[in-house]
């Protein structure tokens, strides 16, 4: 078998830290491959992370139609030795450009693998115009293989069309996750989010959940690692510095892995009422749990499906209802088999081992 994937996704600037979850998501693919022999030549497609600069708008715009012909030229100069194509999409309001690509694909022979990357596509499909649905439906139909990044996403494809579906979701690093269980202090209950310090994070509400549990316990602590950079991150420091409970607060800014994984070990609840549209399956979260870290999530995208605990889960964004699960965790003394479910879920579905098997397997049936 020829192990050659040709490669096109937004990888953003290799000589930086990745930009958000998406570019995350797209080098940790690309490892992956290259860690299973596959030879993979890349194509970055021309995203700008912040538009709101005329430049880069001007740039997202030109590579709007041109990345499509320079991949389907690049395509083009492969066919002696690659079979495979492999294109990280989001749909939305990209899916004309995300046709043009699986066409220039097909059209040129390549078994044609896209990865649906990120949540919301099945609310996209389900509110979007007549056109939009027509569109992602023919995109669906020319490819050889759909991986999906969350499971609510398979039953959208199977509805639209016939084509194969595999479920690859994020994973945790080698390295990065501990063998066996933390042993969690007995004396305190810390709480701790880690991530992007943005609106959508809701990261404010985060603080009124610690702030409404102070009130009932005294042996409480919070942690939030983030960027300082922006005008919310400048809100959150602010009611930090105000806050009746701040000595209970610990504010740090991104760490390296290897300070994270020293902190985590010693934490025992990661608040995450995400109201990210487009939320995917966190990094932030998935590492959490491979801690034992019980997380309390919000029901958007695809969270549900990787906590897989309904008792874990708030269907709303009321600072009450996050409050009412961790007392229930805490009051009825079920946090050890909790944390022990989380660290388990991990290991046994959510490791760079477990994927990159799955993975093989499912390219040499497609390839």
């Amino acid at each position: 078998m020829n192990k050659r994937i040709f490669f096109f996704a937004s990888f953003g600037d290799f000589n930086l830290p990745p930009s958000g979850g998406g570019q995350n998501a797209a080098r940790r693919l690309l490892y992956a491959l290259r860690k299973l022999s596959y030879e993979v030549p890349v194509y970055s497609r021309h995203r700008p992370d912040n538009r709101y600069k005329i430049k880069n708008r001007i740039i997202y715009l030109l590579g709007f139609f041109l990345d499509p012909i320079v991949y389907f030229l690049k395509l083009l100069c492969n066919r002696h030795n690659t079979k495979a194509s492999l294109y990280m999409c989001y749909c939305g309001s990209m899916m004309p450009f995300d046709l043009l690509a699986i066409m220039a694909s097909k059209v040129l022979g390549y078994k044609t693998i896209i990865y649906l990357a990120g949540g919301g596509a099945k609310k996209l499909y389900e509110n979007g115009s007549k056109f939009y649905r027509f569109l992602f439906k023919i995109g669906m139909r020319l490819c050889d293989l759909v991986a999906l990044e969350g499971e609510e996403n398979i039953g959208l494809i199977k509805e639209v069309s016939k084509t194969n579906t595999f479920y690859l979701p994020n994973y945790t690093e080698d390295g990065f996750a501990p063998s066996t269980l933390p042993e969690k202090p007995k004396d305190t209950w810390n709480i701790i989010y880690f991530g992007r310090i943005c609106k959508e994070k809701n990261v404010d509400l985060t603080l009124d959940v610690f702030e409404s549990l102070c009130k009932q316990y005294n042996n409480l602590h919070l942690t939030i690692v983030g960027s300082k950079d922006g005008e919310y991150a400048e809100r959150i420091d602010n009611r930090i510095s105000i806050s009746k409970f701040k000595s209970k607060i610990t504010r740090l800014t991104f760490l390296p892995h290897e300070q994270l994984k020293t902190i985590l070990s010693d934490q025992h609840f990661y608040l995450f009422p995400s109201n990210e549209p487009r939320e995917g399956h966190s990094n932030a979260l998935n590492e959490a749990m491979s801690y034992g870290i019980i997380p309390v999530v919000s029901s958007n995208n695809f969270l549900p499906d990787i906590v897989k605990n309904p008792k874990l889960v708030s269907h709303d964004f009321e600072p009450d209802s996050y409050v009412n699960i961790i007392k229930t965790i805490i009051d009825n003394g079920v946090y050890d088999s909790l944390s022990k479910e989380m660290f388990e879920r991990v290991q046994n579905n959510f490791t760079q081992s477990v994927i990159e098997k799955n993975l093989e397997g499912e390219l040499t049936k497609t390839i």
